[in-house]
């Protein structure tokens, strides 16, 4: 499955780039949140760019099924 993609951005005080993952299907939401358990805070609005690509990876691999 290819995951869609999401357009980063960077937010005062980050020193690191995020994407906004609320426009996603609540499917690949749920397996995002999944997924982000452990990781940096998850977060509604972003997440770190970082943490979306090692998910969009492990969803090609199909490590994660959607």
């Amino acid at each position: 499955m290819k995951v869609p993609t999401l357009k980063e951005f960077r937010i005062s005080e980050s020193p690191f780039p995020v994407v906004d993952p609320s426009t996603l299907p609540d499917n690949i939401v749920a397996a995002l949140d999944i997924f982000m358990m452990g990781r940096t805070v998850s977060h509604p609005i972003y997440i770190y760019k970082q943490d979306w690509q090692e998910f969009c990876g492990a969803v090609e691999r199909n490590d994660i099924k959607i």
